[in-house]
């Protein structure tokens, strides 16, 4: 993957991954996590598919509440921004249900070409690379993806995991809010926001439940803690999923 200059961490990001959840997650829960998700993995047959759950990816606690979704809900539309490891299990889901179909948008052609070996990759599962372009949200600038494809098709995605682009200072990845609620299926959805510690993130969801709200779309939110926190924005008949 190309070097990246990573942005300046916010104070309120720092104190929040020194908080008692964010280090009892890293220290304890990502552990649970991970014996769970390699466990889970093998009793339905998927523990061919190599993970890594380290680094900058995405942790052991993201990707099992992915699977716990895919599994549990079986959503038939999914739109995944920012590619990696949680590819290898949506794409895996695709490919063995015939009904479903997924997009998959990465900004990094380097690291789209490391990727697109390693997923399954059909009509049904497009893979798309879309280098970035500058965007605004309201009053708010951002970097996101140069494809149309979100304003030219009429899909309702059940769920939507928002991984990428890279991450920001204030209000990351907030160019998806642009696509809120028209892409999501109103009564039955559910919206992943990775890196949730961070008050890029936050800023976002903040604002995305402010437009839930104001179209009077009912939700509930929960959390997350391993190595990185996940919040999750759902229709409230997904409430379960907030359970260990």
């Amino acid at each position: 993957m190309s070097s990246v200059k990573h942005p300046k961490r916010h104070p309120r990001t720092i104190l929040n991954h020194l908080s008692f959840r964010m280090l009892y997650g890293r220290i304890v829960k990502e552990q649970q996590y991970l014996t769970s998700l390699y466990y889970n993995l093998k009793v339905i047959g998927w523990d061919d598919i190599s993970l890594f759950p380290d680094g900058f990816a995405a942790d052991a606690s993201f990707l099992y509440h992915i699977l716990k979704v895919l599994l549990k809900v079986k959503p038939k539309s999914i739109l995944e921004l920012g590619s990696g490891q949680s590819t290898k299990l949506t794409s895996r889901y695709i490919k063995e249900n015939t009904k479903k179909r997924a997009l998959i948008l990465e900004d990094c052609e380097e690291w789209f070409e490391i990727v697109k070996p390693t997923i399954a990759i059909s009509e049904r599962c497009r893979f798309i690379c879309s280098p970035l372009e500058a965007m605004k949200f309201q009053k708010h600038k951002c970097s996101w993806y140069s494809t149309k494809i979100l304003e030219e098709e009429d899909i309702k995605y059940d769920l939507v995991i928002i991984d990428g682009p890279f991450g920001s200072y204030r209000y990351s990845r907030i160019g998806i809010l642009n696509y809120i609620p028209k892409i999501i299926n109103e009564k039955d959805f559910i919206i992943v926001f990775d890196d949730a510690a961070r008050k890029g993130e936050q800023d976002t969801i903040k604002q995305a439940e402010r437009i839930l709200k104001k179209n009077k779309i009912p939700y509930v939110k929960f959390h997350f803690f391993g190595s990185k926190k996940q919040t999750y924005l759902t229709s409230p008949n997904y409430l379960f999923l907030g359970s260990n």
